[in-house]
């Protein structure tokens, strides 16, 4: 009877201690609870794709990581003990799909208990479409001017033609491949710099290759000037004949033999810079005939216009 005592005073009133028991244990979850804290991080994101498909939107480049654990634990975890990825190499078919964001502890956050880990967002929607490549221009792109009187004579760039590679739609639309800027400011011989080549849009890639060389030939420019609504001297004009109608204006740019910009800028045209030479005209009726540029020495014709008329001439005092 004696043995029997200490067990019934442990089974007297077993639901109440049970109780008691279920409560203690939720108090000490409870503590524990609201001793754990709430930390974030911002990770990148790291993308595996397969050979043959590639994403065709717009991929977060980071994620937020939410880290929930004791104070002191989550604090020394740093941003590369966390890893987030997406893994897309197992799609095989082009869609719309919803990609996990897996998410890896290394380093210090593989010691920290207890430790929550989850990723905003989870989930990720990601378009995929076959991979292409093709090869496309490198067109230079230019900042500044050149010291004055000097102008870029030519210029090559090696290589001339790069392969990229990506998503087919976003490879269709690319229709070249520009170079970070050229700086021309201060320049006045011939130069050659290495640009990178500029990536606008993320999801195309270059293939073995992200810069250039640009080579360029500086010389001395000609100065130049443009002369507008010239007239246009009829000669040789035989006596017995007149225009049917007055001859229309031209126009001429002329630039200076020697390059000096303060003989462009100086010059004036005189009466007979464009003229027509009616000379052969010997009765009345519709001539095509050359129009002619004449300039002083020390000056040379770039270009004039127009460089042919249709003069119709009549008898004299028959004119309109």
């Amino acid at each position: 009877m004696r043995n029997r005592r200490p067990l019934e005073r442990l089974t007297r009133d077993w639901p109440a201690k049970i109780l008691s028991l279920a409560a203690a244990l939720l108090l000490f979850f409870f503590y524990r609870l609201n001793r754990l804290e709430d930390r974030y991080l911002a990770v990148p994101l790291e993308v595996a794709q397969g050979e043959e498909y590639s994403p065709s939107s717009q991929l977060p480049r980071s994620v937020r990581i939410v880290l929930r654990g004791e104070s002191n634990a989550i604090f020394s975890i740093q941003e590369g003990d966390v890893r987030a990825s997406l893994d897309l190499s197992g799609y095989r078919s082009e869609g719309v799909y919803r990609a996990a964001v897996r998410i890896e502890k290394r380093g210090s956050a593989l010691g920290v208990d207890p430790l929550e880990i989850k990723a905003e967002p989870s989930e990720v929607a990601v378009g995929i479409e076959r991979r292409v490549s093709r090869v496309v221009p490198v067109t230079p792109s230019f900042r500044g001017f050149l010291e004055p009187g000097f102008e870029l004579a030519s210029f090559e760039i090696q290589p001339a033609e790069v392969e990229i590679d990506g998503p087919a739609s976003a490879v269709g639309r690319v229709a070249d491949v520009a170079t970070d800027f050229v700086e021309l400011s201060g320049r006045s011989a011939d130069f050659s710099v290495k640009v990178k080549l500029v990536k606008k849009d993320a999801l195309v890639s270059f293939a073995g290759i992200d810069q250039a060389e640009f080579r360029a030939v500086v010389r001395k420019s000609l100065a130049t000037r443009t002369f507008d609504r010239l007239p246009i001297l009829p000669v040789g004009l035989d006596p017995a004949l007149e225009l049917a109608e007055p001859l229309p204006a031209g126009s001429i740019r002329i630039r200076s033999a020697g390059g000096a910009a303060a003989a462009a800028a100086d010059f004036t045209p005189t009466p007979g810079a464009l003229s027509v030479d009616l000379s052969s005209a010997r009765k009345p009726g519709t001539y095509v005939l050359p129009v002619l540029a004449v300039l002083p020495d020390g000056y040379a014709v770039e270009r004039y216009e127009p460089q042919e008329l249709a003069v119709q001439l009549v008898p004299k005092g028959e004119a309109r």
